[in-house]
């Protein structure tokens, strides 16, 4: 399924809006779930952020779009995000937000449709990016989390906690993140073609982050320092072989 949320406070281009992205050639109306906002205080304060595109009207009373979008992103830098405008033309404040397209409410059905068809195939590519939705010890709702956010996921008991680096890390710097997912379930999220090696039966490592390994150790960017099990040291130096290798082949 693909979330859409829509903000605008003109209920009326909201519903064509809609029609408009269901009646397209590419679409399958049954894989659609519609969200309706009408102002950005409203899509802001909405539970559950996992939609996969965002579209917000520009000039809404109160918090205006340029605002909402910021906003958003600080949860969630990874959705498809669309300006539409019935005046106003684009500054250079609003590639801050990193839009993807700026819709004019002005378009005709067919320029609309020929914006929707490359923006719903956008939408679908960037779904199959991996991710994870992970609670965190100092909020009741859950994140979405991607690879280049993780160091590296241990077990933890019957779950797996994740050990955030960056804009997360900084976001949730004492939190717990924990999934309620085996290790052997998220490997087949989180493997090497995202950049990521089982080195032990306890944890997955974020390949992107190590910066020195051996057939027995491990250390991160930030320090830590893990272990790599007897039995998996040769699958593990083969792995990272291939990924420095593919990393800085010419």
């Amino acid at each position: 399924m693909y979330k859409i949320a829509i903000c605008d406070d003109d209920k009326q281009y909201i519903e064509y809006l809609k029609a408009v992205i269901s009646e397209n050639p590419i679409v399958i109306r049954q894989e659609l779930l519609f969200y309706d906002f009408y102002s950005g205080e409203q899509l802001f304060l909405y539970p559950t952020w996992d939609f996969d595109l965002v579209i917000i009207d520009i000039q809404m009373q109160g918090m205006d779009g340029y605002e909402t979008a910021m906003k958003l992103r600080e949860v969630d830098h990874k959705f498809l995000l669309i300006f539409c405008s019935g005046t106003v033309n684009p500054t250079s404040l609003f590639f801050k937000a990193c839009p993807y397209r700026y819709l004019l409410k002005s378009y005709s059905y067919d320029e609309m449709q020929a914006e929707i068809t490359e923006i719903v195939s956008e939408m679908k590519r960037k779904k199959n990016y991996p991710f994870v939705m992970c609670k965190y010890s100092s909020g009741k709702d859950q994140i979405k989390v991607y690879p280049e956010s993780i160091l590296y996921i241990a077990i933890r008991n019957e779950s797996s906690e994740i050990f955030a680096y960056g804009r997360l890390k900084a976001k949730y710097p004492n939190a717990t993140l924990r999934l309620n997912q085996s290790l052997d379930a998220l490997e087949k999220i989180f493997n090497q073609e995202c950049g990521f090696v089982r080195a032990h039966n306890s944890y997955i490592v974020n390949m992107e982050y190590i910066i020195f390994a051996n057939p027995h150790e491990i250390k991160m960017i930030d320090g830590t320092q893990l272990s790599v099990s007897r039995s998996r040291s040769k699958e593990f130096q083969r792995i990272f072989a291939e990924y420095i290798s593919a990393k800085y082949i010419e």
